[in-house]
């Protein structure tokens, strides 16, 4: 399975890039899915208060500043200033994100340590919903590593779960090793690492060890099988985000195309996102889009329903026939395994929910047909949006969503090709997501 836990930090928008940099410009029609208003496109700046933003409707249509060339972008963007526009964060969750961060504040033997900004620390986040487990939420910029952190993972990544682990308190009169059996509090100034043997190797109250956990896909899946309910009576979590062990194959298959959403779509996003003008002689804006819409592609016909749609008919009848094959189908669920919710769907969510950056910043935006425009590929991307459409508005979904204008300037670093993040890197060079 890919790594995939990775910070996306955003940045403030430092006074001399703001100036130079090209006018972006949002659709009035995007392209991902469904019909919404036009996205605003707030024009940033730093003060000594942290944010502050005006904003202006956009018809799609505008005068782009010109762009600087290649020479003068390498002097504009130093090596400080890269650095200043990865650590320049926002502080904190806001709208939803916030209300749901302040209900995980307390103290609590279990925590995540996360970034707002980070499509990683949402799949953990996302689970940690729809699992109902109890814990503490922790925001924490990775560019600006923590002792805290970094006695977790020394690499300061986030998503970073803090996980209690049982440990051998002693030995019973018996011979028997006594093992604590998890549940219980953990001594935070121990367990953080104060008093003897503190970190991930220190032993709290009750002979608890706090342990770390920092792949995404990792983390979910500990989540999802070590707060499993045992039955109808133990209804305290909520239910598996994958098939049941008895069903080894459909569990594998789950699997396999998290998979393709780790090696293959979230690399696209980001190599769509990232393209700049100066990298037409690499590949161009539409080859990065047509890469990124064939994995989606690839993805959707692989789901419940479309499947199920494909095999009623015989492939032709035209735009209206698919579409009514797939409506045919509704009642099947619109996620991946149809009715029933998985950890697939929340591989997928974060990067689904910021499909609208790339309509903000890349002409043309994400290039998906609107309703009736699919032509032959029209079943394909009416099963796309009736995903889309739930995906976006599941509760877990938009409880750990903070405002869009945070996102819409924290992922301007990625735009324009400036951060200095281990993904973008590892784009850049075509290199496979760290």
């Amino acid at each position: 399975m890919p790594r995939s836990t990775r910070s996306i930090c955003g940045s403030l928008v430092l006074g001399v890039q703001s100036s130079l940099a090209p006018a972006r410009i949002s659709r009035s029609r995007p392209r991902f899915g469904f019909t919404r208003t036009t996205v605003t496109a707030p024009a940033l700046f730093k003060s000594a208060r942290g944010w502050s933003s005006t904003s202006t409707q956009t018809t799609g249509t505008g005068t782009a500043q010109p762009r600087p060339q290649p020479q003068a972008r390498r002097l504009l963007f130093s090596s400080k200033n890269m650095a200043d526009v990865d650590t320049s964060l926002h502080a904190s969750t806001s709208g939803a994100a916030a209300i749901y961060a302040e209900l995980h504040s307390a103290p609590h033997a279990l925590k995540l340590y996360g970034g707002w900004f980070c499509p990683f620390v949402q799949r953990a986040w996302i689970t940690l919903h729809e699992k109902n487990v109890p814990h503490q939420y922790i925001e924490v910029n990775p560019y600006q590593k923590t002792p805290e952190l970094l006695r977790l993972n020394p690499r300061g990544l986030v998503p970073t779960l803090a996980v209690p682990v049982p440990e051998t308190v002693g030995l019973l009169s018996t011979g028997e090793r006594a093992v604590a059996d998890g549940s219980g509090p953990v001594a935070d100034e121990e367990a953080e690492g104060g008093g003897d043997g503190g970190g991930q190797n220190g032993v709290g109250a009750g002979g608890v060890r706090r342990k770390p956990l920092y792949e995404s896909a990792v983390i979910c899946e500990y989540i999802d099988e070590a707060y499993a309910s045992s039955g109808i009576k133990d209804a305290r979590f909520g239910p598996g985000l994958l098939p049941p062990l008895s069903e080894p194959y459909a569990r594998a298959r789950c699997r396999l195309w998290i998979d393709h959403i780790n090696g293959k779509i979230v690399p696209g996003f980001y190599r769509l996102l990232q393209h700049t003008p100066e990298k037409d002689g690499e590949y161009t804006l539409e080859e990065a889009r047509a890469g990124f819409l064939g994995h989606i592609k690839t993805f959707v016909k692989e789901m419940e329903g479309f499947s199920a749609a494909e095999k009623d008919g015989d492939g032709g009848g035209g735009d209206d026939t698919a579409v009514e094959r797939a409506l045919d189908h509704e009642d099947d669920g619109p996620w991946f395994l149809g009715r029933e919710f998985s950890l697939v769907d929340v591989m997928l969510a974060p990067w689904a929910r910021r499909l609208f950056l790339i309509d903000h910043y890349k002409p043309g935006g994400v290039g998906i047909p609107a309703v009736g425009e699919g032509g032959a590929e029209e079943a394909v991307w009416a099963r796309w949006r009736r995903w889309f459409g739930a995906i976006t508005s599941r509760e877990s979904v938009k409880d750990t969503w903070s405002d869009e204008e945070q996102y819409i300037a924290a992922y301007k670093r990625y735009a324009e090709d400036t951060t200095q993040s281990e993904v973008a890197q590892a784009t850049r060079k075509r290199q496979r997501l760290p």
